[in-house]
């Protein structure tokens, strides 16, 4: 099929480069000259693994393109998707205007049938909107709902092997044109949900807002094993072992992030708001993501015995590893709050400390090696769970290190190796740990 993809950005990039890569003739265009000229370069603006590797094979390959306009033969397109960004507004609303214009460029534009799936998350009955736009069209055009479930940092797989492709249509011709387009997937088994496009809309608000509910329940879980002694731990294999509950997405922390759960679970209860329904349970999980933040702060601040004129290390400033995404990342608003309390800060991530000094500017100091961070630190905060962050060595920690706390907000430290080192240990809905029971001597370093 030959098809076109609007927005270059985290959706249109990762799908429009999947469906090449399953033999489609595929466009992509974005209204920012710079972003396509890099892209035309091979330079990819996005860190996602596995995706440099794919945009450029398939390039090469001649099915994948890039471009500020839609190119001549291009108007004749099978399918053109909508990815473009839907950011909240002050309310807390997705603002669909940029998916409307591009509506109204499709419009304009085709000059043949054709389907025009919007894949950029909307509010419900967008899809009925962008439909009377594309009605002012010369030709037939069918919108579709196609809704994204890309993780960040696991994209290409996700998009390769999904869990299931939502797909909201209202004529069998756009359901057949669909299973086409997605046959490649299908290999192994039914992916497809067939459904109406309104349907099809509120899946994905209700996808991303109940795994955002499982995340800030045990963050609250995780604040009431601090009050009564219990350990998040325990509590976490214990409610995870009931097979109707599973074990997914039931890690305590320092916050959900990124570009889609706090927007979506806003967009969700604003949604609500203006139908008379109110999404108490979205709303909830809203506010617990935002005290959570608030309680890693005062965690660390009450372990230093204040914030004023201490020095906080912060390791990991993306949202989640395998990503560049700061979005909405706990580690914005850690050093913010530590910040306006009078600490210094210094910070490290393999990939997104470029996008982070754009949210902060210079008033946190990055550097480029991890243990660089801790010299003359009072504390480490641990805040992204990077694999390279998970097993290092506290000796050398403790000897760059001014003070001697670590504070493990993703929980995947051994408390019992960092007191070996003699530094203090400070876990998420865990209780402390006595130094005076390790049972394992300190073995020497070689």
């Amino acid at each position: 099929m030959r098809l076109v993809a609007f927005g270059a950005g985290y959706v249109g990039l990762v799908t429009g480069t999947g469906l090449s890569e399953l033999g489609h003739d595929v466009l992509i265009v974005d209204i920012d000259p710079q972003r396509i000229a890099r892209l035309n370069e091979g330079v990819i603006p996005i860190y996602e693994p596995g995706l440099t590797d794919l945009v450029r094979r398939n390039e090469l390959a001649g099915r994948l393109k890039f471009s500020t306009i839609v190119e001549p033969g291009y108007e004749e397109a099978d399918i053109f998707f909508i990815c473009v960004g839907t950011p909240p507004d002050e309310h807390g609303a997705a603002d669909v205007s940029a998916v409307m214009a591009v509506a109204d460029s499709i419009a304009t534009l085709a000059r043949r049938d054709a389907l025009v799936a919007v894949k950029s998350t909307v509010p419900v009955g967008t899809g009925d909107l962008v439909q009377d736009r594309l009605n002012k069209s010369a030709v037939h055009l069918e919108a579709v709902s196609n809704p994204e479930f890309l993780k960040e940092g696991d994209a290409v797989n996700d998009f390769f092997r999904p869990d299931r492709i939502i797909l909201g249509a209202d004529s069998e011709r756009a359901r057949e044109l669909l299973r086409e387009l997605y046959a490649p997937l299908q290999l192994s088994g039914e992916r497809l949900v067939m459904t109406d496009r309104r349907s099809s809309e509120l899946i994905k608000y209700a996808s991303n807002t109940m795994l955002a509910m499982r995340v800030s329940f045990m963050n609250e879980l995780s604040r009431l094993c601090h009050a009564t002694g219990a350990n998040i731990h325990s509590v976490r294999l214990g409610v995870g072992s009931d097979a109707r509950i599973g074990k997914r997405f039931l890690y305590a922390g320092p916050g959900y992030g990124g570009s889609c759960f706090p927007k979506d679970v806003q967009a969700l209860a604003a949604l609500g708001k203006s139908h008379g329904i109110p999404m108490r349970m979205a709303e909830a999980t809203h506010l617990a993501n935002k005290e959570q933040t608030a309680f890693v702060v005062d965690l660390v601040e009450r372990a230093l015995g204040g914030a004023e004129g201490k020095t906080v290390a912060l390791w990991g400033l993306a949202f989640k590893p395998e990503t560049d995404d700061v979005r909405e990342a706990p580690a914005i608003a850690l050093a913010e709050a530590l910040l306006a309390k009078g600490a210094h800060v210094v910070g490290h991530d393999p990939e997104a400390a470029v996008n982070f000094a754009k949210v902060v500017g210079d008033r946190v100091k990055l550097v480029s090696r991890d243990y660089d961070a801790v010299d003359g630190a009072d504390a480490l905060v641990l805040l992204t769970e990077w694999r390279s962050y998970r097993a290092p060595n506290f000796r050398e920690i403790k000897r760059r290190m001014r003070g001697d706390l670590l504070v493990d907000a993703r929980n995947v430290w051994r408390a019992s190796e960092v007191l070996r080192e003699g530094l203090r240990y400070q876990g998420i809905g865990v209780p402390q740990p006595d130094p005076s029971r390790l049972s394992t001597p300190r073995l020497p370093h070689s």
